[in-house]
C-alpha cells in the first residue's frame, strides 16, 4: 500500500476503513477453492455469487471456496453440533 493510499484510508470512518482494508485483500483471491482445489473463473457470474471468500484481516489471509465445500463443511458442524 503506498503513501497515497494510506492516507486516503485515515480519511475515511472506522466501519468504511475497515470494509476499505477488506476490499483492498481481494487482490489476493486465489484462482480456485481452498478446499478442493477446484478451478474458479472470475468471469463466469455463476461462479462470483455461488462462491464464498474468506477474509482474515489480522492474518491478511484470503481463502475462497466453492459450494461443494460449503455444504460438506456446514454438514459436519451440523453432524458434530447435534452429537
Amino acid at each position: 500500500m503506498n503513501r497515497k493510499q494510506r492516507r486516503a484510508l485515515k480519511k475515511l470512518s472506522q466501519p468504511e476503513q475497515e470494509m476499505a482494508e477488506k476490499v483492498a485483500l481481494f487482490g489476493h483471491l486465489p484462482d480456485s477453492c481452498s478446499a478442493c482445489q477446484e478451478s474458479f473463473d472470475k468471469k463466469d457470474k455463476e461462479m462470483v455469487f455461488s462462491w464464498s471468500v474468506v477474509v482474515h484481516s489480522e492474518t491478511e489471509t484470503v481463502r475462497l471456496f466453492c459450494p461443494e465445500c460449503i455444504e460438506k463443511t456446514k454438514e459436519l458442524i451440523e453432524k458434530n453440533g447435534s452429537s
